[in-house]
């Protein structure tokens, strides 16, 4: 079974050899390359390079492609830095008043700033691995790019204090969304996840994310299923447990799952509807963790998930710093069951 079999066997709900292995790694895998973080952020050939490099040097069933968070307000016009080793960082908010939104309609946020580079290197890895590894692309949802469009401390007061101008906001970011989410689909990825920090429980009330935000994900993905994407995910850091019903409720194929929630209860509150993905912590786990501590943490995971529809992976992004050797353990881990 292929790594890419194993993956849209789980997502099918079909039986699988093992848990499939496919942890969220992006930037680590440059460093991995000895690759500077400029080049992994601006050069398609290299992106896609240090993502296959990274697969065949860990066993992975598949991989994750992202632009960061800034992809989208960057391709809409706003300035972004690009540091020589680091990742893209948002110099400007378009909407410093409401006012402008109107004049960010007619902009295309499929072709601008780095966005066709970025599909682009999705392209080469579906070329390179897309037969035997699942390649998972990663977009922005709506209040990911309203916060980076309007700045997220003020999103987060005009939640309270304007939200009508803010559910505008979020019907014009879901559209950007779902334009990019369209454009994306030349890139041959083989499924769709919308990074969505902000709604998580650690930012926003639930009752804001009901109101707000969790219809027009549902919108978004029925609109990507529609336009022929089989699998959509939402990625929502932290303790996701007051909103996990809701988010399975938006329609979604696969929900990632996070070190706060431990895997049975994930596993109870799914009931078998969606896919899980997680959760090891990145941090303590896969960065500052001991082989040994990876391994034992990796296995429990592995028995906690076993006869689940679960995908092996960390919680959130892996670092840059986190060494090879964790990684390695932690395929060697669930390769052996947790044994």
């Amino acid at each position: 079974m292929t790594g890419r079999q194993r993956v849209m066997n789980v997502l099918c709900g079909e039986g699988v050899d093992q848990l499939p292995i496919m942890p969220i790694i992006h930037t680590n895998l440059a460093r991995q390359a000895d690759m500077p973080l400029g080049r992994f952020f601006t050069d398609a050939p290299a992106m896609a390079d240090a993502m296959v490099a990274g697969y065949r040097r860990f066993g992975f069933d598949g991989v994750q492609l992202t632009l960061g968070v800034t992809g989208e307000a960057e391709a809409l016009g706003a300035r972004v830095e690009q540091p020589p080793d680091g990742g893209p960082m948002l110099k400007q908010y378009l909407l410093a008043d409401f006012a402008q939104l109107d004049t960010l309609r007619d902009r295309d946020p499929a072709g601008g700033g780095r966005m066709p580079m970025y599909q682009a290197a999705v392209r080469r890895v579906v070329d390179q691995i897309g037969d035997e590894a699942f390649v998972l692309s990663t977009l922005r949802g709506p209040l990911n790019i309203a916060s980076q469009l309007r700045g997220v401390e003020d999103l987060l007061i005009d939640m309270l204090e304007r939200p009508d101008d803010v559910e505008r906001l979020l019907d014009f970011t879901t559209d950007v969304a779902l334009a990019v989410s369209k454009a994306s689909l030349a890139s041959g990825a083989h499924a769709l996840v919308y990074g969505e920090a902000t709604c998580s429980p650690n930012f926003i009330s639930p009752d804001l994310y009901r109101r707000l935000v969790q219809p027009r994900h549902a919108r978004l993905i029925e609109g990507v299923n529609a336009m022929g994407w089989p699998f959509a995910g939402l990625h929502v850091c932290g303790n996701i447990r007051p909103i996990f019903a809701d988010l399975i409720a938006t329609g979604v194929q696969f929900l990632d799952v996070d070190y706060q929630v431990p895997v049975e209860e994930a596993v109870a509150l799914s009931a078998g509807r969606v896919v899980l993905r997680g959760n090891l912590d990145p941090t303590s786990i896969f960065l500052q963790g001991s082989v040994e501590q990876v391994r034992e943490a990796t296995a429990a995971v592995v028995r906690a998930a076993a006869g689940a529809r679960w995908i092996m992976s960390s919680g959130c992004d892996i670092p840059p710093g986190a060494p090879a050797g964790n990684l390695d353990a932690f395929v060697q881990s669930v390769l052996t069951g947790g044994a």
